[in-house]
């Protein structure tokens, strides 16, 4: 039987930077992935990302945020069913964008 047995992987990091630079660049490193879906549920079976700042708790004000253990930069990954190179390939990509060019783009909604 190859279905998975086990409960999937959760990960999470915190970009550098500090206010709206960390901001930024967390949204940024989001909106950058191809493999890798922006999503506010990270219950899927496909791997999903969210950016907690900007998405799910973007009404609690930013001081209640930091109180709370969620940093401006913090991105959350719910790792899904794809190839786990394939995973590591798109986050490595997006993230040497952003040491290319700052993540000075906009993020798409802006």
């Amino acid at each position: 039987d190859d279905a998975i047995q086990t409960y999937g992987g959760m990960i999470s990091f915190v970009t550098i930077g500090e206010d709206e630079d960390a901001l930024r660049r967390a949204r940024n490193v989001c909106e950058r992935l191809r493999v890798i879906n922006l999503a506010v549920s990270l219950g899927g079976v496909e791997s999903l990302c969210e950016h907690p700042a900007s998405m799910t708790h973007t009404m609690i004000p930013r001081e209640q945020r930091l109180a709370g253990g969620l940093p401006d930069g913090l991105i959350r990954i719910s790792v899904g069913l794809e190839k786990a190179s394939d995973l590591v390939e798109d986050l490595k990509a997006s993230l040497d964008l952003c040491d290319e060019d700052g993540c000075d783009v906009p993020f798409e909604d802006e």
